[in-house]
């Protein structure tokens, strides 16, 4: 699983936020790093991907800015499954939604998590301080899952520490010092208890030796009876069997004489019967199908007979298919010509008026009037840098004249303002008067004390307010401050405390609905059962047993008939049960077992109620003592006020006092800002009189400024005249210069256009022409050199299209010729036409006799393809009807019926057989009808007549007896005797024996069991678990080599992990400082997150600032492990602490970090 983007939309302080953790990057470590300071929010995100997994929570802390029903996360997750967009909002059904806002099921992010729930990640991969601590001390104690492994040896050896203790348990359960339900002792008791028992017989040996001798030979007589009663019975049962039998056997006799008439017919070959339907069917279809290809051979042969091909029309046709190219540049020629002989005297006219209008109208040459391109270039060039000259020529001429005028003002203005008196003396006193007035001006004393005296006044009122806001507290700002009110951890433990109690709450009433459902289904589903017939309860199967012992005890007591037919009711209805719960033994198991499930969640739902009942009442204590709290520390306040409620106005209570502080504050701003402004005055004073300048002493501080940036304006528009006639005299200095520059370059422009215009034919007539004749001459010759390029084309395309009109029209007159093909009249191309036509015609006829023959070909296919078959089909048949010795295959099917019915005799006349061999238990049927036949019917019945009433007589008379030895019996067992006696001592023997055994047995356990700890410690030692091994690399790594390794040894029945340090020193976990501890701590976790990932997919591991008892250096450490973990799954680091960024980046350059802040 992967966390691709967190998106808390509205979720705690957080409204449209998205934290983006972008794609996996191969290769790299998948290690995130979100800063933020404190309150920023980094817990929220931390809650927020928990409550995105696995539902947000029922009394969530993250509701106080959007309400329950608003709240929403999304995120974007690659799973198993791969990536999904998916939304979690609060609802207690179908609080998962997709990108649709369509409910999935939870079981989509639960199949990536396994058998992990909220608590599980929790203290395992999702860590704060304080799960870190508590979790690693679960660890180390062996619960969970991580501790289970961590103390797991290598070689699957993870439930011997169960076994022994269940050994040493079942050693203790037998003798246990100081134990009072121990085996031992209770068999002591019971020697004791048969010894006075012992004592308390005495019977005559003569009246018990009387009484045994009537009871034994009671019993022979009853067993003789039994006797006789069984023999009977069997005879009973066997002339049953016989008479039952009979009429089988003439059933079996009548279906022999059935099957004589069918003896003589043969066996049919396997799969003939199925086969038989689909010949008969081909046998007719072949036939149909041989007819119509006869036809079809006949048509397609008459067709080919009347197709004739001209082969000496064939064989032009390749070279009119070769002459195609030349016959299209024919029929453009043709076409063409004309037009291109138009365009060729349009261009000569062309050229013509260009002669004309450059005065050469004679010109025998035109292509010499061309210029290269060289020339141009160099003519265009000076034509273009023509008017650049004269322009800058023109304009340094004004510019300096312009200079001139100016230098003459500027002398003027200075001379005017001035008034002849020389200003330099008086320049640097005025410059420091100025330098004095500038800082002083840059003094902000009055805006300070503007604002300091505005602000006081906004937060005094700002302060009635909050005073106003704490209603219905009465009462002034000194109360407030003086008030003692609990600390934050106070309340934060409070509102865990409801948070839990509640929750608690909320679990147990989930658990009792829960429970009561699974109470109530399983009480309809045992109902169901149980009014299956034959189902019989338990319950009501002891109910029947009781009452056939107490009616046999009745029974024995009286030896009636009529306790006879109560006991013989009683024992049939108890066989009866009997008989039918071992036809249903499935459904009795089932009842048995919803009847156990039933007992186990009644008492779960009686345990659930009572935790339920518990929590109420713990809440009820906590909402007491805030409400004790609220009275003793804010008296004032209402009584039924909430914890939310009064941490909120003591939060209004701070504020009131920070504005309060405020204000006080900004009353001493403003007495600073006084102070400042006297002090300002002092120095504009001092100002004035160092550059004796005069002024009024009584002036305010803002007139005296004033005052004096006069003085300083007349300085500055001085010197500004000053600059003015300096910058004047340079600027005309430079104009001067610019002119004579401009003069030369005119000069120089002259020579070159002389020595260009000389080069070509444009001084020929020995005067050098103007500039603008020579552009105009240009202009009207740029297109002379197209139109004699075009012209020479035009003539070589004309005479090249006259030339392939003459070669067609030679070759089509040769293949005429060689056709024989003669025309009265027409041209090169009516000939062509006509050639075509013949060739067509000749490649149609050729064509229509490859696709007859290639038909032809295809139906005599078929027709041998056919014949085949027909010879497969006739040997098939004549298998058939030569075994069958027949004509027709109608025939063979009339003898398979037969065959099937005789067939289906046999098997009715052997299962007759085996049915009177099965009832009169005799090895073949002949000597079974042997027997049947000899048996007389009447004789049998008469037989049988005697024997029942010989039955009754016989089962009477063992009922009789067996009263009679069941009495003699009891009297033996009422009055005791030597045999009492001997009872007593076997049972004192046999408890000495059972000590002697348990005892031995005892000390085989306990011998065993201290020689199975001492070789599972050594085992340990040599075969430590995988997570074990990562945990002591893992805390190596992090204590840079202070602790070497980790081990355990064993303390009572559980063993204790020991840290080893480099100096061979050996640790508790306890003993350890808190820093190390927690380093631990995380060493465990690390090793647990590798082990995990080893077996299943890995999950983001998030740590919220869990290095706050780290120094730098085991930071780095934990950061290397983190790159380490980050190879494997995605990490994700909270923290406020900046230096921790630079930490990462040096240990793990790739960490992507992430600015909450900035987020936000």
């Amino acid at each position: 699983m992967r966390l691709d983007r967190l998106d808390l939309t509205r979720y705690g302080k957080f409204t449209d936020y998205v934290i983006d953790f972008g794609e996996k990057i191969a290769g790299q470590p998948d290690i995130h790093l979100i800063y933020g300071p404190n309150e920023a929010g980094k817990s929220t995100a931390l809650a927020a991907f928990l409550d995105l997994l696995f539902g947000i929570e029922f009394r969530t802390r993250y509701n106080f800015l959007h309400d329950n029903r608003t709240m929403r996360i999304g995120a974007k997750l690659h799973l198993a499954a791969g990536a999904h967009e998916l939304v979690r909002v609060k609802s207690q059904q179908n609080s998962l939604l997709n990108a649709m806002g369509q409910p999935v099921s939870d079981g989509l992010i639960l199949g990536d998590l396994g058998s992990i729930d909220r608590q599980s990640y929790r203290n395992m991969f999702s860590l704060d301080d304080d799960i870190l601590e508590s979790g690693g001390e679960d660890i180390i104690a062996s619960k969970g899952d991580v501790g289970q492994l961590l103390y797991a040896a290598s070689a699957g050896v993870a439930d011997l520490s169960k076994n022994l203790a269940g050994i040493r348990s079942a050693a203790d359960a037998f003798y246990k010092r100081s134990s009072r339900s121990q085996e031992l002792q209770n068999l002591k008791q019971k020697l004791a208890e048969l010894k006075g028992q012992r004592e308390t017989i005495d019977t005559l040996a003569s009246q018990y030796a009387g009484l045994v001798n009537q009871r034994d030979r009671l019993k022979g007589k009853y067993e003789a009876a039994m006797i006789d009663r069984t023999s009977v019975q069997s005879r009973q049962m066997q002339i049953q069997r016989l008479l039952s039998a009979q009429p089988r056997l003439s059933v079996l006799r009548g279906i022999r004489e059935q099957l004589l008439p069918l003896a003589a017919l043969p066996e049919a070959p396997p799969g003939w019967g199925e086969s038989l339907p689909a010949l008969r069917e081909n046998e007719i279809e072949l036939g149909t199908s041989a007819q119509f290809i006869a036809a079809e051979v006949e048509r397609l042969t008459s067709e080919l007979n009347g197709i004739v091909v001209d082969e000496v029309a064939l064989k032009v046709a390749l070279r009119m298919s070769g002459l195609g190219e030349l016959r299209a540049r024919h029929l453009t020629a043709e076409k063409d010509i004309p037009h291109r002989q138009n365009e060729l005297r349009a261009v000569d006219l062309a050229i013509g008026e260009i002669l004309s209008r450059v005065e050469l109208p004679d010109e025998p040459d035109p292509s010499r009037l061309v210029l290269s391109a060289r020339h141009l270039s160099t003519l265009n060039s000076l034509i273009e840098a023509r008017s650049g000259i004269e322009a800058a020529s023109l304009a340094a001429q004004e510019e300096q004249a312009k200079a001139q005028g100016r230098l003459d003002e500027a002398r003027t203005q200075l001379e005017q303002a001035a008034g002849g008196v020389d200003q330099a003396a008086n320049d640097g006193r005025i410059t420091a008067f100025s330098a004095s007035i500038t800082a002083l001006r840059n003094s902000d004393h009055v805006t300070r004390e503007r604002l300091a005296t505005r602000a006081h006044a906004a937060h005094l009122e700002m302060l009635a307010d909050r005073i106003r806001e704490l209603r219905p507290w009465e009462g002034g700002i000194e109360q407030l401050v003086d008030m003692l009110v609990p600390g934050t951890g106070e309340i934060e433990r409070w509102k865990a405390a409801v948070v839990a109690t509640e929750k608690a709450i909320h679990t147990r009433g989930a658990d009792v609905e829960r429970l009561t459902s699974d109470l109530q289904r399983r009480s309809a589903a045992m109902k169901i059962i149980s009014n299956i017939p034959g189902v019989v309860p338990d319950e009501e199967v002891a109910r029947i047993r009781a009452v056939r012992e107490q009616a046999w005890v009745d029974h024995r007591r009286a030896l009636d008939d009529d306790s006879a037919v109560v006991f013989e009711s009683a024992l049939r209805r108890d066989d009866t049960v009997v008989s039918d719960r071992h036809a249903h033994t499935a459904e009795v198991a089932t009842l048995r077992q919803a009847n156990l499930e039933y007992a186990s969640v009644e008492a779960d739902l009686q345990r659930a109620t009572a935790l339920k009942d518990e929590a109420a009442a713990a809440l009820q204590k906590i909402l007491d003592e805030i409400a004790t709290a609220i009275q003793r520390q804010t008296p004032g306040l209402p009584t039924d006020t909430e914890l939310l409620q009064w941490e909120a106005w003591l939060q209004r209570r701070i504020k009131a006092i920070e504005v309060w502080e405020n204000a006080r504050g900004e009353k001493r701003l403003a007495d600073a800002a006084q102070d400042d402004g006297s002090a300002a005055r002092a120095k504009l004073l001092t100002a004035f009189e160092a550059a004796a300048i005069p002024y009024d002493k009584d002036a305010s501080f803002e007139t005296l400024l004033a005052a004096a940036q006069a003085p300083i304006e007349r300085e500055a528009e001085l010197k500004t005249l000053r600059n003015n006639v300096g910058n004047a005299e340079r600027d005309l200095t430079e104009r001067k210069r610019l002119a004579a520059v401009a003069l030369s370059r005119d000069t120089a422009w002259s020579a070159d256009w002389a020595a260009a215009c000389s080069a070509s034919w444009l001084g020929d007539k020995g005067v050098i022409p103007t500039l603008p004749v020579v552009r105009d001459t240009i202009k009207a010759i740029s297109g002379l050199k197209a139109e004699i390029d075009k012209r020479a084309i035009l003539v070589g395309r004309i005479e090249s299209m006259k030339q392939d009109q003459n070669d067609f029209a030679e070759k089509i007159v040769a293949i005429a010729a060689e056709m024989n093909l003669t025309l009265a009249s027409g041209t090169a191309l009516d000939r062509a036409v006509a050639i075509d036509a013949s060739v067509q015609d000749a490649m149609a006829a050729k064509l229509s006799l490859a696709t007859k023959k290639a038909e032809l070909e295809e139906v005599l296919r078929k027709q041998r393809d056919l014949e085949a078959t027909i010879a497969n089909h006739e040997k098939r048949k004549e298998e058939m009807t030569g075994y069958f010795k027949v004509e027709t295959l109608n025939d063979v099917a009339i003898l398979l019926k037969k065959i099937e019915k005789n067939i289906e005799l046999r098997e009715q006349a052997s299962q007759a057989a085996n049915d009177i061999l099965a009832a009169i238990g005799l090895s073949t049927i002949e000597e079974a009808e042997l027997a049947l036949d000899q048996a007389d019917r009447d004789a049998l019945a008469a037989e049988n007549s005697t024997l029942t009433e010989q039955f009754e007589e016989f089962d009477q008379l063992s009922r009789d007896m067996s009263t009679a030895y069941s009495k003699a019996r009891d009297e033996i067992e009422d009055i005791g005797g030597d045999d009492a006696v001997a009872k007593i001592e076997s049972k004192r023997r046999t408890i000495h024996l059972e000590i002697d055994d348990k005892a031995a047995a005892y000390l085989r356990l306990r011998l065993g069991a201290a020689a199975a700890e001492q070789a599972l410690r050594i085992y340990r030692d040599q075969h430590r678990s995988s997570m074990m091994q990562h945990a002591s690399s893992a805390f190596q790594t992090i204590s840079r080599g202070a602790y070497t390794r980790l081990g355990t040894h064993v303390e009572k029945d559980s063993e204790v992990l020991v840290a080893i340090g480099a100096d061979g020193s050996s640790k508790v976990a306890a003993d350890l400082s808190k820093g190390t501890r927690f380093q631990l701590y995380l060493a465990l976790r690390v090793a647990g997150y590798h082990e995990f990932s080893r077996t299943r997919p890995s999950l983001p591991f998030v740590a919220d600032d869990i290095m706050e008892t780290f120094d730098d250096f085991r930071a780095e450490e934990a950061f290397r492990l983190f790159a380490g973990m980050a190879n494997v799954g995605q990490v994700i680091y909270l923290t406020h602490h900046q230096h921790l960024i630079d930490i990462a980046r040096r240990i793990c350059p790739n960490v992507r970090v992430h600015e909450l802040g900035q987020l936000q």
